[in-house]
């Protein structure tokens, strides 16, 4: 079976955490920016209230800097204020994944770089997360920030800051 089948199976099973929580459950898509580096983060996951104060979320992400690619999945918990229209959160979460090294190169001919030469290797991390939503008809928008530490070497520290959408399920 395809490993990036095996990621989005968490996904597959948040609804049925969702029906035992008070509030519905969000699907979201997301984006982290980090500028010094210019490395993003994007991922796909579910929000799911656990009380009114409370959430957990759980992504498939895929995250890029320079050389290197991550992909997995993060798992997070926020307090948050609990005010239906407007909110604000702030948690911390778990990453785990597998983690590329390539080697870079410029091709000429196709105005673009080309990695080859991967090292695969499992890496973990945490981090903190604050934000604000604005929800409207079902709908979610929210900016967010992390600050990832991976237990990878080289540079294992990200400061990042994004926006998700989501729809209530």
């Amino acid at each position: 079976m395809n490993k990036k089948y095996f990621l989005l199976l968490p996904l597959c099973f948040a609804p049925l955490y969702a029906n035992a929580a008070e509030g519905k459950g969000t699907y979201y898509m997301g984006y982290l920016h980090e500028d010094m580096n210019q490395s993003g983060v994007f991922e796909l996951g579910v929000r799911v209230p656990y009380s009114q104060f409370t959430e957990f979320n759980v992504a498939a992400m895929w995250f890029a800097h320079d050389q290197n690619l991550y992909e997995g999945i993060n798992a997070g918990f926020n307090l948050t204020t609990g005010t239906p229209v407007l909110k604000a959160y702030v948690g911390t979460g778990l990453f785990g994944g597998q983690n590329k090294m390539c080697d870079k190169s410029y091709n000429n001919v196709s105005n673009s770089y080309d990695y080859q030469n991967c090292d695969a290797d499992l890496t973990v991390g945490i981090y903190p997360e604050v934000g604000v939503e604005l929800s409207l008809f079902g709908l979610k928008v929210a900016t967010y920030a992390r600050y990832y530490k991976t237990a990878n070497r080289g540079k294992n520290e990200y400061s990042m800051y994004g926006a998700y959408i989501g729809l209530n399920f």
